[in-house]
């Protein structure tokens, strides 16, 4: 992390951000800039479907990123294969400076998408619609939130996007991730650190140790499940195991577009549509019993939980 000085400490005071006992904690604690960022991905997601953005940031503060989204549904003469969408993104940030001890400000310098957004063409029966990077929508302020922020004070239009809505069933207090909040979209990201970043933790180590957290969690989400008392709450319970396992497999993905060789990753990216169509219909088909009643979302949670964590294994073997 780089070394802070007096210097700037006078100036963040001088520009009214902290009071000068706020800036001496910041910079006595070192803190916050993009070296901390820089072995880590941030993912913007639903957590209920095939989209995602995913950014990384470097030490320098420049960026990019790639959205994307999926619809096999969604066909034409001369794309039988359906739909993606798509936005290969790069651009700066400026330096971030602390608004209070736990958040820190940033300004969206440059942007710019490798095609053009508005464009289209069809691959291999697949139409390829390019957009504008999904979660950084009209971005001009960035804020960063510092793993350990209290949660409770959060923006609660940030907190939604993370899994953190619900204050009343709040397990934990503290962020346990670095957070990233696109102000002027009301868009939120998580972050994990990169596999190739992680450190080494003995034979529980990478991605092993990584699936190892996501299943206390999934068990420590089945707990407050089997203990609900009234359907909403079983309704919000496999939503959230649900997203949970989509987000890890949306992380995955994203790693592993980086580090597999192109037509490995042409490969597997098909069968990911076809896994995807399928993972849908079966959510479907287990909802289709309770029709408009109230037990239909978590019988459509609960199967794309079961089938995304199947696949969140398949897609794991290509890191190990």
């Amino acid at each position: 992390m780089k070394k802070k000085t007096a210097g700037l400490a006078a100036i963040i005071c001088a520009a009214g951000l902290l009071s000068v006992s706020q800036a001496d904690m910041v910079l006595a604690d070192g803190g916050f800039s993009y070296e901390d960022v820089a072995n880590r991905e941030f993912l913007f997601c639903s957590g209920a479907g095939a989209w995602s953005t995913v950014l990384t940031i470097h030490e320098d503060g420049t960026f990019e990123g790639y959205y994307h989204d999926t619809d096999i549904g969604f066909t034409e003469e001369g794309n039988p294969n359906g739909t993606r969408y798509v936005c290969n993104f790069s651009g700066q940030l400026t330096e971030p400076v602390p608004v209070n001890e736990y958040t820190y400000s940033a300004q969206l310098q440059t942007i710019q998408c490798e095609q053009e957004p508005g464009t289209e063409e069809i691959i291999d029966g697949m139409k390829y619609i390019y957009r504008t990077p999904y979660g950084l929508d009209n971005a001009e302020n960035i804020l960063f939130y510092t793993e350990g922020a209290p949660i409770s004070e959060l923006p609660e239009e940030y907190r939604s996007w993370v899994g953190y809505f619900d204050l009343t069933n709040l397990k934990e207090t503290e962020l346990p991730f670095i957070g990233l909040y696109n102000e002027a979209g009301q868009q939120g990201f998580s972050s994990t650190v990169k596999e190739d970043s992680a450190p080494a933790t003995g034979e529980n180590s990478g991605i092993d140790a990584e699936l190892a957290e996501i299943e206390a969690k999934a068990t420590e989400i089945q707990g407050s499940l089997g203990n609900a008392m009234t359907q909403e709450d079983m309704n919000a319970l496999s939503g959230e195991l649900y997203r949970l396992w989509d987000d890890e497999l949306n992380s995955i993905w994203g790693r592993l577009k980086t580090t597999l060789p192109a037509d490995t990753m042409e490969q597997l990216t098909d069968e990911e549509v076809a896994w995807i169509g399928e993972k849908e219909a079966s959510m479907a088909a287990a909802g289709s019993e309770f029709q408009g009643g109230s037990m239909q979302p978590m019988q459509e949670n609960l199967k794309g939980a079961e089938l995304t964590k199947a696949r969140v294994y398949v897609l794991a073997e290509y890191l190990r």
